[in-house]
């Protein structure tokens, strides 16, 4: 590095119109080096460094060859501090990288890799495995800003049938229980085994093979009844199906996506597991997933049974939007429940679904849906907006005495979305108008068969005049600035301008 300082420092004063002596006393260098340095070119000087270190490692060209020979994947890196260990020579990495490739090439001693050598696995029997990882991805959302989602991944060994459920924060044990749960109820039973990666909310020690998993984990084993596997580091035969599926969740479905909520993202991908996770043909299968797996599914185990009956019947985890899933389908509860029952237990019998708390009381009863991703709400689970309508229609009935109550159920029942607005606009007439002159021009609507309260407006508004209000007192000192004039018919003036 030094001689290359002074072969650029003496091109550098060159250029700038020194003389040789001149730069030789600026330089402190002999003039004989300004003199070969003054006209050499870099391929020049770079050759004649070559040539110069080359020779100087040449006494070590030997061993270094043995090395080679010995070692074929050792670095030039490698080398220059062996050189420095064993015989205490100093030199530069570049110039003992150059020595090692001129080397190779002369003597035919390329670095090789250790390749692993990778070999196909037997395809799993059916029912036999699910493969489970983690993944994540950042997301832009419908504000412009972003977020970092993660989502458990599972697939069915044989099959290739996938499940996927999101989350906009980290997954803990409780999180992958719900998910392993809602994967074994969409996919209507359980494999023998699962296979997750060494994962602390899966293990929390492998212990040489005396796996010691989470609390919430292993209470979920004991109660399926599956055994787990731990995939080793650095062994991608045992969970490459997984970590394709992660891949593919990623690049096709949250891809370009924007993140609203994780209700709306995890719909969708229910969704699109119907459309294209499930329903393509498999690149390695060459098979469509949910096809397949209508064979798979006849060798998973039951689902869990809660109570000892002839009956199935299965824990499910109540949803934030007051739904559960079952076979592919969400399933409505009363709202709240979320809020006071996290599970239930659901029941199959006879094409009827019988959600219960998990004490057995009753909750609600639905008919199975035969679709696939769909949505089963009974109406007397929303927000109950019919009932405050009915205290508004009693309002507005009292108000008026009850003289007009036929046409007001009738204002309730054909025009229910707008019934409130309806209530009101008439407790507005009756303000400005006065309860006798609405009542009048309700029942004259009544008789016409005019059951809207616009039509009452019209009415009052053509046909009866709005009272007078009263007269305010002016004070002596306001009166000229509150002057009233007399409004007189348009007939007074005509006949006074002379027309008939």
């Amino acid at each position: 590095m030094k001689e290359y300082k002074v072969y650029k420092e003496i091109k550098q004063l060159k250029e700038k119109g020194f003389r040789r002596n001149s730069v030789a006393r600026q330089l402190g260098v002999n003039w004989r080096t300004v003199d070969r340095y003054w006209e050499m070119g870099v391929d020049e000087y770079e050759h004649e460094q070559r040539a110069i270190h080359g020779k100087m490692l040449d006494e070590y060209g030997k061993i270094i060859r043995l090395w080679i020979e010995e070692y074929p994947t050792i670095s030039a890196a490698q080398i220059c501090d062996w050189l420095k260990e064993h015989y205490g020579a100093e030199y530069q990495e570049r110039t003992v990288s150059r020595y090692v490739k001129e080397l190779r090439e002369a003597h035919n001693l390329p670095k090789t890799q250790e390749s692993r050598a990778y070999e196909a696995v037997e395809e799993m029997p059916p029912g036999k495995q699910i493969q489970a990882d983690f993944g994540e991805k950042w997301m832009v959302t419908v504000n412009g800003g972003r977020v970092k989602v993660r989502f458990a991944a599972f697939v069915l060994s044989q099959s290739r049938y996938k499940y996927i459920e999101f989350q906009n924060r980290p997954f803990t044990s409780v999180d992958l229980v719900r998910a392993c749960r809602n994967c074994f109820g969409y996919i209507g039973g359980i494999p023998q085994e699962m296979a997750f990666d060494q994962d602390s909310v899966v293990s929390v020690s492998e212990n040489y093979g005396d796996e010691i998993h989470t609390y919430e984990f292993e209470k979920l084993r004991q109660e399926c009844k599956f055994e787990v596997y731990l995939c080793r580091r650095s062994d991608p035969e045992s969970k490459g199906k997984i970590e394709s599926v992660v891949k593919f969740v990623k690049q096709n479905f949250l891809e370009n996506r924007i993140y609203s909520d994780d209700e709306t993202l995890n719909w969708g991908a229910a969704e699109w597991l119907d459309r294209t996770g499930n329903g393509k043909i498999h690149g390695t299968t060459r098979q469509i997933a949910a096809e397949t797996f209508m064979t798979e599914r006849e060798h998973l185990r039951p689902l869990p049974v809660a109570v000892t009956t002839g009956n199935e019947k299965i824990y499910r985890t109540v949803r934030k939007d007051n739904t559960i899933l079952y076979d592919t389908n969400r399933y409505s509860v009363p709202l709240g429940t979320y809020n006071s029952q996290k599970e239930v237990l659901i029941e199959s019998t006879d094409g009827i679904l019988r959600i219960s708390t998990t004490f057995g009381e009753f909750i609600c009863d639905h008919l199975i849906s035969p679709g696939r991703g769909m949505l089963i709400k009974n109406q007397n689970h929303g927000r109950s907006r019919e009932e405050k309508v009915d205290r508004i229609l009693e309002k507005t009935d009292g108000l008026f005495d009850y003289e007009v109550s036929d046409f007001l159920r009738r204002i309730r029942k054909d025009k229910n979305r707008y019934a409130r607005d309806q209530f009101s606009l008439l407790e507005t007439l009756c303000a400005k108008y006065g309860k006798t002159a609405t009542v009048e021009a309700i029942q004259a609507c009544d008789r016409l068969k005019l059951d809207s309260a616009t039509y009452v407006k019209d009415y009052l508004k053509n046909i009866v005049p709005i009272p007078d209000a009263p007269t305010p007192k002016i004070p002596l000192s306001d009166k000229k600035y509150h002057i009233a004039t007399e409004k007189r018919p348009i007939e007074v003036y005509v006949k006074a301008g002379g027309g008939s």
